[in-house]
């Protein structure tokens, strides 16, 4: 340990914030997360996510693998269908776990953040908003909005898209930008006939699309997305969120409209998608960014969570070795700006409004899902930048 790593502290108790305590702790570094939201379960938001397999291998070097087959529902499908019917595409998980040794689970987005908290240990401390900072040669000041001063030798923003920490480093960079799409998202813990079991099912429309999956406690998660044409047309119309999805997704395959039939009005959250242009660096001497602070992204390819992860490992690598940020740096700048352009280039994809352009995307995931877009997505996602330790 020298002295930029005699004390890190990090803002922001979410997924990223909590995994790089983690994997900090591991390293032997010490720190302590500072979390805004005066309660724990304000500290996370959503219902479900998807570890994919380098998400599991790197919660796996944070020494937490058994803790997430716990909380994790194996999926060893990913089903793509048209809104009018017949199957695009049937991606076999259960393949791809075993080539790269680790299953792909569907987890509550709660239990994530509660399996890392537990984790992390003591060291979270409540209540405090981040409200600017000072580096200096032999550390940083960082100030929160109480009136409270703490000195670290590293400060690490895990303070999510509209990071303060990001903006204090750049202050000059327009605000996120949304990204053409807004997901109603639900969980039910009843049973609607024709849910399949053990699969990701993704179904594409016309400027809209709709995924679920089963969560371990036995609930199903979903999101029924709209692209910002018909998010418009919808804007003023009155009436409920439950009642305007029933329109958007009416005689789309079972069994979409019974999954939000069986949701209340009040269980129904609309989060509206942003993201921000990639940048190459995020660090100065000693105040670094991390997870969506860093490298917000659309959760088109899922890696939002799985990215914030390595991040973590990675970090605490380079931290216990040079105790230098640059290196962090550079190890996830390339990766994250390749996963996060994908991403964006298969929302719009999926944003597709006229018939015949949804048609002709549909007759091309058919003939080339196989071949070509399911290799690429594995040759992108599982070139990892860490070794399991």
């Amino acid at each position: 340990m020298n002295e930029r790593t005699s004390k890190v502290v990090i803002v922001g108790a979410g997924i990223g914030g909590l995994a790089a305590a983690v994997a900090l702790r591991r390293a032997g570094i010490p720190v302590t997360v500072y979390e805004r939201a005066a309660e724990l379960g304000r500290a996370q938001a959503g219902h479900g996510l998807v570890l994919w397999h380098n998400a599991v291998l790197a919660l796996r070097a944070l020494g937490l693998g058994k803790e997430t087959a716990e909380i994790g529902y194996a999926l060893d499908r990913h089903q793509f269908w048209t809104w009018y019917g017949p199957n695009l595409a049937d991606w076999p998980l259960d393949e791809g776990a075993a080539r790269t040794g680790a299953p792909v689970y569907s987890v509550s987005r709660p239990a994530l953040h509660r399996m890392l908290l537990d984790a992390a240990g003591g060291d979270v401390v409540l209540g405090h908003t981040y409200a600017g900072h000072t580096e200096d040669d032999d550390g940083v000041t960082v100030r929160f909005g109480n009136g409270r001063t703490v000195r670290a030798g590293l400060l690490v923003g895990a303070d999510g898209l509209r990071s303060g920490v990001r903006a204090a480093l750049m202050p000059y960079e327009p605000p996120p930008v949304y990204a053409g799409f807004t997901a109603f998202q639900g969980v039910i813990d009843t049973g609607v006939p024709g849910v399949r079991d053990h699969a990701f099912v993704s179904t594409w429309g016309r400027g809209r699309w709709f995924v679920y999956y089963r969560l371990a406690d036995g609930r199903i998660y979903w999101d029924g997305i709209l692209g910002d044409r018909r998010v418009r047309r919808l804007s003023g119309v009155g009436g409920g969120r439950r009642e305007l999805l029933l329109g958007e997704f009416a005689g789309w395959p079972a069994p979409i409209t019974g999954l939000i039939e069986a949701t209340g009005e009040e269980g129904i959250v609309p989060a509206h998608i942003f993201h921000r242009p990639p940048v190459d660096r995020w660090s100065t001497g000693r105040v670094t960014l991390l997870g969506d602070a860093a490298h917000p992204m659309t959760f088109n390819l899922g890696q939002g969570a799985g990215q914030s992860v390595e991040d973590a490992v990675v970090l605490a690598q380079c931290l216990g070795r040079s105790g230098e940020l640059a290196e962090y740096e550079r190890r996830r700048a390339g990766r994250v700006r390749r996963i996060a352009n994908r991403s964006r280039a298969n929302g719009e994809f999926t944003r597709w409004h006229s018939l015949p352009a949804c048609l002709f995307r549909d007759a091309f995931m058919r003939l080339t899902f196989d071949r070509l877009v399911r290799r690429k997505t594995y040759q992108l996602t599982m070139r990892v930048d860490f070794v399991d330790s």
